[in-house]
């Protein structure tokens, strides 16, 4: 197979994975993340330790870091909401907009399983979307038809920091009366036409896990306009002190001892984390970018290879697992596993993409899971439904996302020439 410009000259040199010599000499970890903590941030750290090791209220590096974070967010949402993972938070933004046993939320058949699973815990049911092949987010053209009188939200998911096509959802779920729960984790500063993601939906979530650009080592933001909603969102894991300080509804107010019984808060450890990552955020951004479109350019030299579309519409902020898509039809039928075993044998840091589609998981196919007793109603789903999200789950793999420009530009040129070995060495791959 010859590339997209020219035919690459054979090369004489032998496969690493059959005992040539690999090809990438720079020493692993080609990455690392997140990165180490500056001396401000230790001292920050320890400063903390003997202040106040407690939560009391929205205080403290708590109330810093959600007030920056709207700052952040151009001053566009009224409210943040801290929580101990991006996973608390989606379950307290369901919870909000007032999920309830046998409701129906329209999400994407393939992300990471968070974005959707916790309505399980509400009794709700996931109605799952494909998405669409080029930008990995929902398919806004197949929502509609998953519309039924149950239906109550959109779920949209920015996968890999790609930004939906929000334009159209945002028709449908005016056109039907959903809510809309906007998943920024993969997207931070991630934008749709200049607009922010997190700034179109009712709701919006964004994960502050460690792997994510903005990081807390565990965590979890939520932001939202309407004052009912956060009410709501904050009784679900705030009790005490910051729901007596924060919630207004008289009604909702007295539960401020109990809250509703969860406690799923931010340690303000991880918030004064966070605060330091988000100080280096747009940098970090600029610098990420810079290295993937690199990287993008030189993978988009091989037929066989897709790296990541980027719709006109969109800027991308936080690039999340860069995932590239391998077609064996276009090189010679090598199986997707050989081919990254190859890769991986001369140096190479890549995976195998980790996120399947939903119809191949047991949450999503098993009717009796046992997290409840009779679940009747529940919506089960099986291989071959969503042939887009099938297809990206098993085709797809992934490289580190480089931020360092300097450094990865090295790195990313050796993985070129790697690319190159391989590909003019393809026969040493085939069956035999």
């Amino acid at each position: 197979m010859v590339s997209k410009k020219t035919h690459l000259h054979k090369a004489k040199s032998i496969l690493a994975i059959n005992g040539g010599k690999k090809l990438v000499t720079i020493k692993k970890p080609h990455f690392v993340w997140p990165p180490k903590a500056t001396k401000e941030e230790k001292y920050h750290l320890a400063k903390q330790r003997d202040d106040d090791i407690s939560i009391k209220g929205r205080s403290g590096p708590i109330k810093e870091l959600e007030d920056e974070f709207l700052k952040y967010l151009d001053g566009k949402r009224k409210f943040a909401i801290t929580y101990n993972s991006g996973t608390s938070a989606l379950l307290a933004a369901y919870f909000a907009i007032g999920i309830e046993e046998g409701d129906e939320i329209i999400a994407p058949a393939l992300t990471y399983h968070a974005a959707i699973s916790s309505v399980y815990f509400l009794k709700a049911n996931p109605i799952l979307v494909d998405i669409d092949p080029k930008t990995f987010c929902i398919d806004s053209k197949k929502i509609e038809q998953a519309v039924t009188k149950r239906t109550k939200a959109i779920t949209v998911v920015h996968q890999w920091g790609h930004p939906a096509d929000m334009d159209a959802i945002l028709k449908i779920a005016r056109r039907h009366n959903l809510k809309i729960i906007e998943d920024c984790s993969h997207a931070h500063g991630s934008k749709y036409k200049g607009k922010k993601v997190g700034l179109f939906g009712d709701i919006a979530v964004f994960s502050l896990q460690a792997n994510k650009i903005l990081f807390a080592g565990e965590g979890g933001i939520l932001v939202v306009n309407s004052s009912e909603l956060h009410d709501r969102a904050t009784l679900l894991g705030h009790y005490r002190d910051r729901s007596n300080e924060e919630i207004k509804d008289k009604f909702l107010q007295q539960f401020w001892v109990t809250g509703y019984g969860l406690k799923l808060r931010m340690s303000p450890y991880n918030a004064v984390t966070a605060l330091h990552a988000l100080k280096k955020l747009d940098q970090r951004i600029k610098e990420r970018k810079k290295c993937l479109l690199y990287l993008s350019n030189k993978l988009s030299k091989f037929l066989e290879l897709t790296p990541p579309y980027i719709a006109p519409y969109a800027n991308m902020g936080a690039w999340y697992g860069y995932r590239v898509l391998y077609d064996p039809k276009k090189f010679h039928n090598i199986p997707i596993d050989k081919y990254v075993s190859a890769l991986a044998a001369e140096g190479v840091e890549v995976k195998l993409s980790d996120t399947p589609s939903f119809s191949t998981l047991p949450l999503f196919s098993i009717k009796e899971d046992r997290m409840y007793k009779n679940r009747k109603d529940k919506k089960t789903y099986s291989v071959g439904q969503f042939p887009a999200a099938e297809y990206i789950g098993l085709n797809a793999f992934k490289f580190p996302t480089f931020t360092d420009w300097f450094e990865s530009k090295e790195i990313i040129d050796q993985y070129f020439k790697t690319f190159k070995k391989i590909h003019e060495n393809y026969n040493e791959l085939l069956e035999k």
